[in-house]
């Protein structure tokens, strides 16, 4: 299958090497980012990875992925005091996130992921060497699985999520499938519904990697003493920055997508109704959205403060400009929205507020996260809303419920006590593999 699937890519070699120069020249993506994408990795990378045991290459796409491996690798530390972990990542903004972890010396190593092209793939291995690969989520990618077999390393899928669009797609390219799972050691997944949709898949395909449920990594975090803490720290940092009052109601919106800065801003305008003091922050998922969300809300003639200028403005909308801030900006508000679920994009992460005590609202669309927000709705941390009208009502009752508020950092801590240990169950995982 190896043969046949880079036969069958060759056409599209030209169109990859293009793409290169055009993440480069046109995107303007950082230079680190292109040579990582050709399997370059610096040989201070390869340095520091040596003298451990074993080699743990962890790989995660972007911020979110990236933040979710942290508490991965602290685990693993745990577990395996001597290894050494490469941390990779595809997007700058990742990267970026990436060196937190390693300035908390949560791993020793960090790089960019290669194109899965067999060259750049080969040229990155002979360099990390890992005895271990871990990824991320929905990250496989099948040159690199088949070659880090070869080479050696036990593959692991780790907080393995079966989404809608891999359910349907697995039928439809089943030799392709079944070659990628064949190349998988474990597979670690977050939930039982995950776990079903996988057996199933591996019925289809008639192979069988180890697999368990771990729990949600990402669920993993905190627990109901550190919520206080961090609610207490993330107001005292937050809202001078924005210039807002302690007691002034804020409302965070974060991992918008276009199409719904518009909707959030609406509803704002009816809460000023009755929340003269309230104040609204947006996040959009992509940060090089920022000029144009900043021009949706002068449209709604709100000023504007960006996170990334020191300057105050009263009364202004915020804008978050920054990489991986926002976990922790969730934590100073009243009451959040998650977004890409107002529109037809999947939904993202709505327990992430929850994590840090904050009821969280979300729109219909949640394919991606269809667990994440039965739970929400089921423990009564947040809301589900269809439309603006809706998303405008649900602010407004969480608002005016103050008592109910202050009993979400309980009613969380309750519903996701199946997931505590999840970290430690991967790195226990890991450290039986032979």
């Amino acid at each position: 299958m190896f043969r046949l699937f880079n036969l069958l890519l060759a056409p599209f070699y030209p169109a990859l090497f293009f793409y290169l120069w055009w993440r480069r020249n046109v995107r303007k993506k950082s230079a680190a980012s292109v040579r990582g994408l050709r399997g370059l990795v610096p040989s201070h990378v390869s340095e520091a990875l040596r003298g451990g045991a074993p080699i743990i290459w962890l790989h995660a796409v972007s911020v979110g992925e990236t933040m979710a491996a942290r508490p991965v690798a602290k685990a693993l530390k745990q577990e395996l005091p001597n290894c050494r972990i490469g941390l990779s990542c595809i997007t700058d903004t990742g990267f970026e996130t990436a060196q937190a972890a390693q300035k908390a010396g949560e791993v020793d190593a960090i790089f960019f992921y290669p194109l899965d092209l067999p060259i750049f793939v080969r040229r990155a291995l002979k360099s990390v060497r890992p005895d271990v690969f871990l990824t991320m989520e929905t990250e496989l990618w099948p040159n690199f699985l088949h070659l880090a077999r070869q080479s050696g390393a036990k593959t692991v899928l780790v907080n393995g999520r079966v989404s809608d669009r891999m359910l349907a797609n697995v039928p439809k390219l089943k030799p392709l499938w079944r070659w990628i799972f064949s190349n998988l050691d474990g597979v670690l997944l977050r939930s039982e519904t995950d776990a079903a949709r996988f057996q199933k898949l591996t019925q289809l395909l008639g192979v069988c990697p180890a697999q368990t449920i771990t729990g949600d990594v990402k669920l993993d975090a905190t627990s109901p003493a550190d919520v206080a803490e961090i609610r207490r720290a993330a107001r005292q940092k937050w809202r001078p920055l924005f210039g807002i009052d302690d007691n002034a109601p804020l409302f965070v919106a974060g991992s918008t997508h276009p199409g719904e800065e518009a909707m959030l801003l609406g509803a704002f305008e009816t809460l000023k109704s009755e929340f003269s003091e309230a104040r609204l922050i947006i996040a959009p998922r992509h940060i090089e959205r920022a000029d144009e969300v900043e021009k949706t809300i002068a449209e709604h003639k709100f000023s504007v403060l960006r996170r990334s200028k020191h300057e105050l403005v009263p009364d202004a909308v915020g804008l978050l400009d920054t990489v991986g801030e926002l976990a922790d900006l969730y934590a100073a508000a009243d009451v959040s929205f998650v977004g890409g679920s107002l529109i037809q994009r999947g939904g993202h992460n709505m327990l992430e507020p929850v994590l840090r005590g904050v009821p969280v609202i979300f729109g219909p669309h949640v394919m991606n996260f269809r667990d994440a927000a039965k739970l929400v709705e089921e423990s009564g941390t947040g809301t589900r809303v269809e439309d603006e009208k809706a998303l405008c009502d649900a602010i407004f009752l969480w608002l005016r419920d103050k008592i109910k508020r202050a009993t979400v950092p309980q009613l969380a801590a309750q519903a996701l006590a199946p997931h505590r240990g999840a970290t430690k169950r991967v790195a226990e995982f890991v450290a039986r593999l032979k």
